[in-house]
């Protein structure tokens, strides 16, 4: 995937991004991680990152 979330008329491309975060939660779910722990790991990230 490229990294880049715009396409080439500049408008946002977010279907690939929203597929790989329904991947992660499914792949997540299957491993027994619930959303809300995922969300809060990412939550605590963007916090130290500030």
């Amino acid at each position: 995937m490229d990294k880049s979330n715009q396409g080439s008329n500049g408008e946002l491309q977010t279907v690939d991004l929203d597929l790989e975060w329904v991947y992660l939660l499914l792949s997540a779910k299957k491993a027994g991680i619930k959303a809300e722990e995922i969300r809060r790991f990412f939550n605590e990230k963007a916090l130290k990152a500030i």
